[in-house]
């Protein structure tokens, strides 16, 4: 689940989507308009909603003007009478700042104009309303390093200073794949290797202590990082030569990446404090227990409230058997003493780089300590639904187990897989906090998620008595 909410206004409908284009230059004091018969008006161009937004309204201005420009922010527009915007709108500023503008566009002078811009009204209210909250960045840098102009021109000045002693120089080329006033992922050519800048805000801001102590703590799974930034709340890191993990069939990646993982795990044992220390999640055994009750209790106003009846909702007695199945579980987990490790709530194989020496893992606004198979599970139903062999996840799992032969015994481990799929998803339910939040009752995506996720605990629940009952017979 990804963690990019505030950040990029993740839309989930498969169709192409319209943005318009505020393309400011000159610290947001002209804007590029197109020309024609009928007056000017902004530029558009059209993007999926279901990749990362920024990156590809970066890619299609220079595709289609031929300009050099870097995405700021997506505003949140209200009209005067306080409804939503119904357009898409990006606010990008120029590179450079004296070129000519492309053919069939001109630069405009928009701060304090005095006539119309564009022909639509609603056009002109949306620059208003982008240059008002431009400003309110460039006034208050802390409330949004990224929403300001010019933020590139000092990433590249910072860059250059923590890249310099390493014999290192930034070319000026760049690859921006997220962008938001609080949050930036950016790839920076250099002059040898690429580096990667990324910065979190809230609620993601632990992510630069959680990967710190991280790379102190595991520096063979983990990217180098060249220099902070504390008042971006940012970093910049090497790049690790490889591929992610999504883009391997062949089975033999995905089990190097179960036994590194195994390893990195068993590495973690007894840093309990630290990982705790540095922001990871406690999603601990005994804090976990406590919480069946009221998580249940919850999903049940959940289930009540659903409006459709397909699927159904599930019963207060199908409720209260995924309960019970949750409390044997982690008696089950406990009595097997499975120590608590370092764990991936947000374990995908995007996150994962494999190069031929190590497995890199990103991403760590998701770390937590917790029981080590959950975050194996992440891997192992990616592994299930990856075009994989027929045997890849039970491969996968034996070389997971492999590394673990000699802290636990073998039919521990064997009964710990049996009830790690439900465990898991009840771990990933718990660990963004949603579910107890006032809010999520009334919100429709949010509250529908939490009930799919119940639904999949339930169907795991029977799956392991059915499996459990084969075993006996």
């Amino acid at each position: 689940m990804t963690r990019q909410e505030q950040a990029m206004k993740t839309i989930e409908q498969s169709d192409p989507q319209t943005y318009r284009l505020i393309v400011l230059r000159r610290d947001g004091s002209q804007i590029l308009l197109l020309s024609s018969r009928s007056g000017r008006s902004l530029p558009c161009v059209q993007v999926s909603p279901r990749k990362r937004i920024a990156q590809q309204l970066v890619t299609e201005v220079n595709r289609a003007w031929g300009l050099q420009a870097y995405c700021l922010f997506l505003p949140s527009l209200i009209t005067t009478d306080r409804i939503e915007h119904s357009g898409n709108y990006a606010v990008l500023e120029s590179i450079k700042h004296n070129d000519e503008a492309p053919k069939g566009a001109c630069w405009m002078p928009c701060k304090e104009s005095p006539c119309p811009l564009t022909q639509s009204t609603e056009d002109n209210d949306a620059i208003k309303e982008s240059l008002c909250e431009l400003n309110s960045y460039a006034n208050q840098p802390q409330t949004g390093p990224f929403g300001r102009s010019g933020w590139l021109r000092d990433l590249f000045i910072w860059a250059e200073e923590q890249l310099s002693p390493l014999g290192l120089r930034v070319n000026g080329n760049f690859h921006q794949c997220n962008a938001s006033p609080n949050f930036s992922l950016i790839r920076l050519e250099t002059s040898g290797p690429a580096a990667w800048f990324k910065a979190t805000g809230e609620p993601n801001r632990h992510e630069l202590p959680i990967t710190l102590s991280l790379t102190r703590l595991f520096p063979r799974n983990l990217p180098a990082i060249f220099g902070v930034h504390p008042s971006w709340n940012g970093w910049l890191s090497e790049e690790v030569s490889g591929a992610t993990l999504d883009q391997f069939t062949e089975l033999s990646a995905w089990e190097k990446v179960a036994k590194d993982l195994a390893e990195l795990q068993i590495a973690s044992i007894g840093k309990d404090a630290q990982l705790l220390d540095a922001g990871c999640k406690d999603l601990r055994l005994p804090n976990l227990v406590d919480l069946i009750d009221p998580f249940i209790a919850r999903m049940s106003e959940f289930m009540s409230a659903q409006h459709e009846q397909i699927p159904p909702p599930l019963t207060n007695s199908q409720l209260s058997f995924v309960a019970y199945r949750l409390k044997e579980s982690c008696s089950l987990l406990h009595d097997l003493r499975f120590p608590h490790t370092l764990g991936h709530n947000d374990f995908n194989p995007g996150n994962i780089l494999i190069s031929p020496a190590r497995s890199v893992f990103l991403d760590w606004a998701e770390g937590c300590v917790t029981n080590p198979l959950v975050t194996f599970e992440h891997l192992h139903e990616h592994a299930r639904r990856a075009r994989l062999q027929d045997s890849a996840p039970e491969k996968i799992t034996a070389a997971y187990l492999r590394p673990w032969d000699a802290y636990l015994p073998s039919d521990a481990l064997a009964r710990g897989m049996t009830v790690a799929p439900l465990f898991a998803v009840f771990v990933y339910a718990l660990a963004g906090k949603a579910w107890c939040s006032p809010d999520t009752l009334h919100n429709s995506r949010r509250s529908g998620y939490l009930r799919s996720l119940t639904r999949r605990m339930y169907r795991e629940a029977t799956r392991a008595v059915e499996g459990s009952e084969q075993c006996v017979a």
